[in-house]
């Protein structure tokens, strides 16, 4: 007696272990590398927000753009101004000349001072607030239904396209993070603050020349022990 063939039941097999193995994998979308590594903490303080406060010297923020990434001991000509807030004071550059139309807005140096004599090269405080700007959370809490949909459909492709499992997670995961860093692109809140804005090139907030924090926004899939 010859072997009947039942492709009903062996595409009903495959369709069991593809979504089994789905079922098992947890797709993680996010800055990704090893606990207490710089880019981890760097996007941890923008996604919940944090206070930095100095210890033994004061924070130095850049106000210039030839300051960004410079410390204040590679230059020899920086007069030190005490602020008119308590705890807060400047570091800046006698002019040659008196430029005029030179903006200072932020500044707040004494009233001995006239901020259009200097370049103001950094700010002096003694802590800074850092605001949340959430783009892991707040993307999937903006993208939620979309990506509902985005697993209905990758559950479709496996039923009815002979997806594998592993087709079905690169196409959420690419989802996802498209999701997210659209999210980062378009709708981060609140913007950059004006001290901030003086030594950048974007209004973006946290993105600076190099989009280092962008570019590292990928995924990955953590497949179950039976995968």
């Amino acid at each position: 007696m010859g072997k009947l063939f039942d492709p009903f039941r062996e595409d009903m097999a495959r369709i069991k272990r593809e979504l089994e193995k789905l079922h098992g994998c947890k797709i993680h979308v996010g800055i990704m590398g090893d606990a207490g590594s710089d880019i981890l903490t760097i996007a941890g303080v923008h996604e919940y927000g944090a206070t930095i406060r100095a210890h033994d010297k004061k924070l130095t923020i850049p106000l210039d753009r030839e300051a960004k990434g410079k410390s204040p001991s590679e230059f020899n000509d920086l007069d030190w101004i005490p602020g008119r807030n308590p705890g807060v004071s400047f570091l800046a550059r006698k002019k040659k000349r008196r430029a005029k139309n030179k903006k200072s807005e932020g500044l707040s140096p004494s009233s001995d001072y006239n901020p259009d004599d200097y370049t103001w090269m950094y700010m002096l405080v003694d802590s800074v607030t850092i605001p949340e700007r959430s783009f892991i959370r707040a993307s999937y809490d903006n993208g939620k239904k979309d990506l509902e949909n985005c697993c209905k459909e990758a559950i479709d492709g496996i039923i009815s396209e002979r997806w594998t499992a592993e087709q079905a997670v690169n196409f959420i995961g690419d989802w996802a993070l498209e999701m997210t860093r659209n999210y980062f692109n378009t709708q981060l809140a609140p913007p950059k603050s004006d001290i901030t804005q003086r030594t950048s090139n974007s209004y973006q907030p946290l993105y600076d020349e190099t989009g280092r924090i962008f570019k590292s926004i990928t995924f990955y899939p953590e497949w179950g022990s039976g995968s």
